[in-house]
């Protein structure tokens, strides 16, 4: 009988672990498209997505930078537009390490593999712009595209608190305008952190 009872317990450890884990996936595969103004589901920011961190593939999420101006910014090795603006992406990172987060996405169907990309950051300024490129960046995205699909490269999502602020070209991207984003993301944290403080009390 004890035996019966622990074989039981060990089954249903199994089927909560399984449905947990298919939670997940189900969670990541069915991200609908989010836009201005949208929601992005919490999922998106704790899964961790593909990441080469000085040439070396990882697994990094965004769990961490939740509260902070996330910009993606979507690109492909071949895109001289988007490598253009690669050493003023660096600079606003050092400029804002604690309001910033700057995140690289290199999706799938862009031709770049993960093995490619990390052989040309090795090479360093061999390798130009991706080489020198000193930031991390997602490889073989197939997450971050579903919830923002496009067709033109390079692409920018702005969002704060898990809120899209803007969705924009690489002429909006310039100093004076990630100043003005990163000073409306904090104000948003605030209201934010605020309504959390009214509603503990509550």
């Amino acid at each position: 009988m004890i035996m019966i009872k622990n074989i039981f317990c060990v089954l249903l450890l199994l089927f909560c672990l399984c449905t947990v884990v298919l939670g997940q996936v189900r969670g990541v595969d069915s991200i609908a498209p989010v836009y201005v103004g949208g929601k992005l589901p919490r999922v998106l920011f704790d899964t961790k997505s593909k990441m080469l961190i000085d040439g070396v593939l990882s697994e990094v999420s965004l769990a961490r930078d939740y509260d902070k101006l996330i910009l993606i910014d979507f690109w492909a090795s071949w895109c001289g537009s988007c490598l253009k603006k690669f050493p003023l992406l660096a600079k606003i990172q050092k400029q804002f390490p604690d309001d910033l987060k700057v995140v690289l996405v290199n999706s799938v169907g862009t031709g770049d593999s993960a093995s490619s990309l990390a052989q040309k950051v090795r090479m360093g300024a061999a390798a130009g712009a991706v080489g020198e490129i000193g930031l991390p960046f997602v490889v073989e995205d197939k997450m971050f595209l579903s919830a923002f699909p496009h067709r033109a490269l390079p692409h920018y999502v702005w969002i704060v608190g898990g809120v899209v602020l803007g969705i924009t070209q690489s002429d909006f991207l310039t100093e004076e305008n990630v100043a003005v984003m990163v000073e409306r993301g904090r104000k948003h944290m605030i209201i934010v952190n605020k309504k959390k403080a009214r509603g503990a009390k509550d």
